[in-house]
């Protein structure tokens, strides 16, 4: 596979992730809207605590699942892009993903998610102040 190859497949892949990225987006989104109405409801029923608890979650997982991808497709350009450079020059960009290191895109991926669903779970869990 030529650099040029790497790149355009590397440019397909993302841009189908980014679409996931998106609707979680908006499943997060919902996911806020939930939480911010039983908050505001004061005492909603227990069932509907629950499943917006089960759904925040299940967004959460998704949102993890979607830029824990992410920072494995670049983990697996760089690795290709590192074997490309024993064969042939590559270009300077790509020489700068074959050398990324993702240890802190993982840790701010995880930050990130967790902010999210406390942030959720509050309104959900939490008894409005009169």
């Amino acid at each position: 596979m030529t650099e040029y190859e790497a790149w355009t497949l590397m440019a397909a892949v993302f841009n189908s992730n980014a679409v996931f990225f998106l609707g979680c987006i908006v499943a997060v989104w919902l996911g806020f809207r939930m939480s911010n109405n039983i908050y505001e409801a004061g005492n909603p029923p227990m069932i509907a605590k629950v499943l917006t608890t089960i759904y925040c979650l299940c967004v959460a997982f998704f949102m993890f699942g979607t830029l824990s991808q992410q920072v494995s497709l670049i983990n697996d350009f760089s690795a290709g892009f590192s074997q490309l450079a024993e064969t042939t020059e590559i270009s300077g960009a790509a020489q700068r993903i074959a050398d990324t290191d993702t240890t802190v895109q993982n840790i701010v991926n995880f930050v990130f998610v967790l902010s999210i669903i406390v942030y959720q779970m509050a309104g959900v869990w939490m008894k409005k102040s009169d």
